[in-house]
C-alpha cells in the first residue's frame, strides 16, 4: 500500500513536535511492514533545509519536490492546497492521511476526499476541531484518534466514531538505563505550564532540573522564562534536540504540568520505556497517558501540591521504585506496542 501522509505545518527536521515524531515512527514501522509512504509539509524558510529544497525545486520545475529525510519521502513547499495535486500526481497514493492543528487541515481532508483517493484523518490535536464550523470538510474519510479522551471529543462534535491509535513510538529510539539525575521538562511554554516548572524549581533549590526547548518558533514567554530560570543554580537550559534518548538518560523525574487540553501525553510515554515516572496535571489525556506510572495533580492546584508530588517522588526511595515499576509495566500494555499500533491503523485504512 502507498501512503500519503498531509500536514501543512513544516516537517521533521524543521519542527519536531510530538505529531511529527508519531508520523516518522509510524512510517518507519509501515516501511518494515513492506509499505511505501511519504509525507507532504509546509516548509520553513532560510535554513538548510529549504534551502536544498529550493534548489531542487527550481532545477525540477516543482513546487513540492521530493527530497529524503532519514530515508523516509518528503515533499516541502509552501501552500499545501496548491501543490497537494502536483504530490499526488508524483507518488499515486492509494490512501492519504491528514492531520494537523490548523484549518488547512480541515480543508485539505476535504480536497484529499474529493481527488477520488480513499483517506483519513488522525486526530492529534483538539482546539481546532472545536473551531471546526464545518464538519461536512471530513465526511467520507476514516477518522482515527490518538486518545479515547480525543474519541471522545471527535464523537462529541462530530456525532461519529473515530478507531483509537495512540502515539507511536519506537522503544529502540527511547529506551535506556537513565543515571536518575534530573528532574525533567519538556517544552517550557505557558500553556504547558512552564511557569509552574520555573517555580517548582525556585521552590526545590536542592533538586537539579533540566528545561528542554522545543522546536517552535520564537516565544517572547520562553525567552523571559529562559532569562529567569538560568539565574536558578539548580536548572540547566538546553535548546531544542532530536536526542531524546539522551535526555532520559539523566532523568529521575519527568515534569508535565500542561495547561492545555491535552490530547495525549507523548513524552510521558517516552519516559516510561525507561521505568521514569511522570509527574503531571490531571488535565484532558493526560490521566490516560501516564496511567498509574506517575503522579497526578489537579489543574490550578497550589504550588504547594506541586512541591508535595515532587519530594515525594524524589525523597521516598520506596514510592520511587514502587512508580518506576508501575512506569515500566505500563508502557508495555498492547495498545502501545508498535507492530500492533500498525497493523490496527492499517486495518482502518483497508476499510476505505
Amino acid at each position: 500500500m502507498r501512503i500519503l501522509f498531509v500536514n501543512p505545518r513544516p516537517y521533521l527536521p524543521q519542527l519536531f513536535g510530538g505529531v511529527h515524531q508519531t508520523t516518522f515512527e509510524l512510517e518507519r514501522e509501515l516501511a518494515r511492514m513492506g509499505h511505501e509512504t511519504a509525507v507532504m509539509c509546509g516548509i520553513v524558510s532560510y535554513d538548510a533545509v529549504w534551502l536544498r529544497s529550493r534548489i531542487v525545486g527550481h532545477l525540477r520545475g516543482r513546487a513540492f519536490p521530493a527530497q529524503r529525510y532519514r530515508k523516509s519521502r518528503v515533499y516541502r513547499g509552501y501552500e499545501p492546497l496548491r501543490g497537494f495535486e502536483e504530490v499526488v500526481s508524483d507518488f499515486h497514493p492509494d490512501v492519504v492521511v491528514t492531520a494537523g492543528g490548523t484549518m488547512e487541515s480541515f480543508e485539505l481532508a476535504a480536497l484529499a476526499a474529493r481527488s477520488g483517493v480513499p483517506g483519513a484523518f488522525y486526530f492529534h490535536e483538539i482546539s481546532t476541531l472545536r473551531a471546526l464550523k464545518t464538519p461536512e470538510l471530513l465526511e467520507g474519510l476514516a477518522l482515527v484518534a490518538n486518545s479515547t479522551y480525543t474519541a471522545g471529543i471527535v464523537a462529541e462534535l462530530l456525532g461519529r466514531p473515530s478507531t483509537v491509535i495512540p502515539p507511536l513510538i519506537s522503544r529502540a529510539a527511547y529506551q535506556t538505563v537513565s543515571s536518575r539525575r534530573f528532574v525533567t521538562m519538556v517544552n517550557p511554554r505557558r500553556v504547558k505550564g512552564g511557569q509552574t516548572a520555573y517555580e517548582l524549581a525556585r521552590a526545590c533549590p536542592d533538586i537539579p532540573f533540566v528545561f528542554v526547548e522545543a522546536w517552535t518558533r520564537d516565544d517572547p514567554f520562553v525567552a523571559e522564562l529562559r532569562g529567569a530560570a538560568q539565574q536558578l543554580p539548580n536548572v540547566k537550559w538546553l535548546r531544542p534536540t532530536p536526542r531524546m534518548r539522551k535526555l532520559y538518560g539523566a532523568t529521575r523525574i519527568l515534569l508535565a504540568p500542561s495547561e492545555c487540553e491535552e490530547s495525549w501525553g507523548r513524552v510521558a510515554s517516552e519516559a516510561h520505556l525507561s521505568g521514569i515516572p511522570v509527574l503531571a496535571s490531571s488535565i484532558a489525556a493526560l490521566p490516560e497517558s501516564v496511567g498509574p506510572g506517575g503522579i497526578l495533580v489537579d489543574p490550578g492546584a497550589p504550588l504547594a501540591r506541586w512541591v508535595e508530588g515532587l519530594r515525594s517522588m524524589w525523597d521516598d526511595a520506596t514510592l520511587y521504585t514502587q512508580l518506576s515499576a508501575q512506569a515500566l509495566e505500563f508502557s508495555a500494555r498492547p495498545q502501545l506496542q508498535p507492530l500492533r499500533q500498525a497493523e490496527r491503523f492499517l486495518a482502518v485504512l483497508r476499510e476505505q
